[in-house]
């Protein structure tokens, strides 16, 4: 039967113009089969068609297909899409804010809420005949990839799994966690994007290829960015280059477009330039059609809503066809902006790389302002998956003969990193599991303790350590190795005694006198002296400048400087003073005859060539020890140390400079055990640690070697959030009975632990108390979780107390953002967050002023309807 829903499945496309890959083909034949799926392809490739499969099985079959996305906004454009195709009957919405159709038999949710069914053994999992995990590889995600991890240790195997992914380096080490913890898996690549890619860079004049023909780099500035600018941003007005870069578009057919800027401001900024340069994208024709549904929107605004939301403007730059896309905004004008690009009404869109997340905006160009973003606490270089997914968006199936990735050339620009990512280079899939405190309870009501450890032993963050242990155990074995080759040398150098138990009695001696520091500075003063005035040709040394080590051939020496070029291929001058170690003789190189250094091409030979005769050394790190300071050599004097015999060799410095890699070695070997043992059951002593904290908290007990939840514990099973111990805690304080529905609000909000919330304290004395309760608990929970050596908790925030208590009060979406200084769209997203977690403490409480005040609060919170 299923083999019919197959054949359906590809008529029905073969009916539209499109023949389905042979992956795609592949995929849906082994999940008839009654096998789970993991699909790995590029963005825009077609794994969806595997996903609907799955939906179509379910029907078939009379079962339930649970359909999660990573996000809330896949999840609703998902649901209206199902809802198109099979009917609304059929269609359900569960997204923690939003339940619409629970029972429907095909049901679209967060990845959330499927990971609180199985936790909480809901009755509706014995239904499910198939799952469908999409964007699996945000697994590694950091703040939320322990969701998927989750679900798949614990999805009953009755159940199929379909796996969604990008394209990730690692397939064959994840593929074969999956079927270690779900039994038969059949893996489903592909490379190839059914509509291809091109990929460009915008100069100030002109677009220009990345790649030539045979693959081979196309585009070479005249300057690349080096290290040292990587984390330096440029200052100067990008609004002429963004027209720029518009209109060498726009001539080339090149619309429409997604232009991805790494800031919000900056998206809303792009939009208004071109509004201030009086730019229109669409004829009169499609202008008057995008105001037909801007009068539609509009009709669902108070005056008020409108102004706070600048739905004038909004309203303005769409009608010339062009918007931003980012989670600042507000939700409907920004759903809009994807319904008119969808019709090919907009030509133009200003995002932040939230848009890559899957969200089904197909254009035929996509525009990439810079590969440097702020990440929250640094400007970092986006990674190769980041890339692909962003550029992945480029290409519209059955429209366009191939899309377009056009990345903006800027001075700071690192060309070597761009054709890097470009060139097909994915990311490493690492887990980012741990055991929530949620978690472990729902865990350890329905198992056992040794029962819920080992499950933690299954999780892919413990396998990932487990191959991991190998490469440590092996290159364990290669540092004892050459120990034993360096000690037979040492020890043979001197009569007196073993030098290499000098020198670990060297090592063990602690922090030296300042007559012994002073001593050692000017002697490591004086080795840099030596090595310099030592220096050849052609040698190849290892050294350190500012701290930094470094690998390079010395290529000329005049009277006060070295010509050197490195492990980077970088050509530069040293001077004595730039020194920060000696310079170590690492043998001759031979250097290219006949070519000159001046050529970029020789020098990335010679780097290539450096990097393989040290592979090695930066393997085993035998030359870390350049890095560290000079007072590594000052050693505190002592009888044990003087009574050994080598102690009184003359040539006992000599022995200590030639025993620097040994030193080196042993340091290594110690931080490598340290890190095996860390490694061992590293995940399930994270569960022992949690639980420690929960049984300090009394949230739990063992009672004749089993687990019984106190009050805490019971609440705690129900609370799945950053903060989900600290909410516990936080209710049982009186004052938070005191609350009245809508300050009750207005405090849960800073339990959202949202980082874009500042950080003023509400004026209100009362709300003020409340938050100083959340503080203290917080407090007291961290020291906690310190002595467990854990960190589990996310960091509440008081900068939305006013505000939402303001909106639960009756007062206008106006106020709230005036109060909170946040972006509009921010206060919406918060605002279902809130709901949601004000559902989970009505369920909580019950048959209590819990209950009902939560319960009082999310009405309140629900009048305002923004979708």
């Amino acid at each position: 039967m299923l083999d019919l829903v197959i054949d359906h499945i590809i008529d029905q496309y073969d009916a539209r113009g499109i023949t389905l890959d042979q992956f795609q083909i592949d995929a849906m034949t082994a999940l008839g089969k009654g096998r789970d799926v993991f699909v790995s392809a590029p963005t825009g490739s077609g794994k969806t068609v595997v996903a609907e499969c799955a939906v179509e099985f379910a029907l078939a079959s009379s079962s339930r297909c649970i359909y999660t996305a990573p996000i809330k906004a896949l999840s609703n454009q998902k649901f209206k899409d199902l809802q198109a195709r099979y009917g609304e009957e059929y269609v359900g919405l569960v997204t923690g804010d939003v339940v619409i159709n629970r029972e429907a038999q095909i049901l679209v949710v967060t990845t959330e809420v499927v990971r609180n069914m199985l936790l909480t053994r809901d009755s509706e999992i014995a239904d499910i005949g198939y799952v469908v995990l999409d964007e699996v590889h945000f697994l590694g995600d950091p703040f939320r990839g322990p969701v998927w991890e989750e679900i798949i240790l614990q999805l009953p195997g009755s159940a199929r799994l379909v796996s969604l992914s990008a394209t990730v380096a690692n397939i064959d080490e994840f593929t074969s966690w999956l079927r270690s913890v779900r039994g038969t898996t059949e893996v489903v690549t592909s490379m190839v994007r059914p509509v291809p890619l091109e990929q460009f860079v915008a100069t100030k004049r002109s677009i220009v290829p990345l790649f030539d023909d045979e693959g081979g780099a196309a585009f070479r500035p005249q300057r690349s960015a080096t290290n040292e600018d990587a984390g330096r941003r440029r200052r100067g007005k990008p609004a002429a280059r963004r027209r720029q870069v518009l209109r060498m578009v726009q001539e080339r057919g090149m619309l429409p477009a997604i232009h991805f800027i790494f800031s919000r401001k900056g998206c809303d900024q792009a939009v208004a330039d071109l509004l201030d340069a009086d730019v229109f994208l669409t004829s009169k024709a499609e202008s008057d059609q995008i105001r037909q549904r801007l009068a539609t929107l509009t009709a669902s605004l108070s005056v008020a809503d409108a102004r706070t939301i600048r739905f004038g403007f909004w309203a303005k730059a769409l009608s010339r066809g062009f918007a931003a896309h980012h989670a600042g905004m507000f939700p409907a004008i920004k759903e809009l902006a994807e319904e008119l690009m969808d019709a090919g009404l907009l030509k133009l869109v200003y995002a932040t790389g939230t848009l890559a997340l899957g969200v089904d905006m197909p254009v035929r160009t996509v525009i990439i302002e810079d590969l440097i973003k702020w990440n929250g606490e640094d400007f970092v270089a986006i990674g190769a998956t980041e890339y692909t997914q962003l550029i992945g968006r480029a290409g519209r199936r059955g429209k366009d003969s191939h899309g377009n990735a056009v990345v903006v050339a800027t001075p700071d620009l690192d060309v070597d990193h761009l054709l890097r990512i470009g060139s097909g280079e994915v990311d490493q899939l690492m887990s980012a599991f741990f055991p929530s405190y949620n978690t472990v309870v729902n865990l350890l009501s329905y198992y056992t303790y040794d029962q819920a450890r080992a499950i933690m032993g299954q999780s892919f963050a413990q396998y990932q350590k487990n191959a991991d242990l190998g490469q440590i155990e092996a290159k364990l074995g290669r540092i004892d190795r050459r120990i034993a080759r360096i000690s037979q040398t040492l020890n043979a150098s001197c009569e007196l005694g073993s030098v290499t138990e000098y020198l670990d009695l060297l090592q063990a001696a602690g922090r030296a006198s300042k007559a012994e520091r002073r001593r050692a500075k000017e002697s490591y003063k004086q080795e840099i002296d030596d090595s310099w005035n030592a220096v050849v040709t052609g040698m190849l040394y290892a050294f350190a400048r500012g701290g930094e080590l470094d690998y390079g051939v010395v290529l000329s020496i005049s009277e006060r400087k070295i010509r050197v070029v490195d492990i980077y291929g970088e050509l530069f001058w040293v001077r004595r003073d730039d020194l920060s170690s000696q310079l170590r003789e690492l043998g001759f190189f031979d250097i290219p005859f006949g070519r000159s250094v001046r050529d970029r091409q020789v020098r990335n030979d010679i780097a290539e060539l450096i990097e393989d005769r040290v592979a090695e050394r930066v393997d085993l790190d035998l030359d870390a020890d350049l890095e560290r300071s000079w007072d590594r050599h000052a050693v505190r004097t002592s009888p044990v140390l003087e009574a050994h015999p080598v102690h009184s060799c003359p040539e006992r410095y000599e022995h200590r400079r030639a025993g620097s890699e040994y030193m080196t070695l042993m340091d290594r070997k110690r931080e490598l055990l340290q890190l095996r043992d860390s490694y061992e059951g590293s995940v399930a002593r994270e569960f022992d640690a949690t639980v420690s904290v929960l049984e300090n908290l009394g949230y739990l007990r063992f009672v004749d070697d089993r687990v019984k939840l106190g009050v805490g514990g019971s609440l705690l099973k129900g609370i799945h959030s950053e903060a989900d111990a600290l909410t516990v805690m936080c209710m049982s304080e009186p004052i938070f009975a005191e609350l009245s529905p809508a300050k009750f609000a207005g405090v849960c909000s800073a339990l959202l632990c949202d980082r874009r919330f500042a950080s003023q304290r509400p004026r209100d004395p009362q709300l003020r108390a409340a938050w100083e309760r959340i503080e203290a608990n917080m407090e007291d929970l961290v020291a906690r979780e310190s002595a467990a050596g854990i960190v589990r908790t996310g960091v509440p925030t008081p900068g939305g107390i006013e505000a939402f208590t303001l909106l639960a009060s009756g007062a206008d979406l106006e106020a709230a953002v005036a109060s909170s200084r946040l972006a509009v769209g921010d206060i919406v997203n918060a605002n279902r967050r809130l709901i949601d977690i004000l559902g989970q403490l009505v369920d909580i409480g019950s048959d209590s002023w819990l209950g009902e005040s939560a319960y009082q609060a999310r009405e309140l919170l629900r009048r305002w309807d923004w979708n």
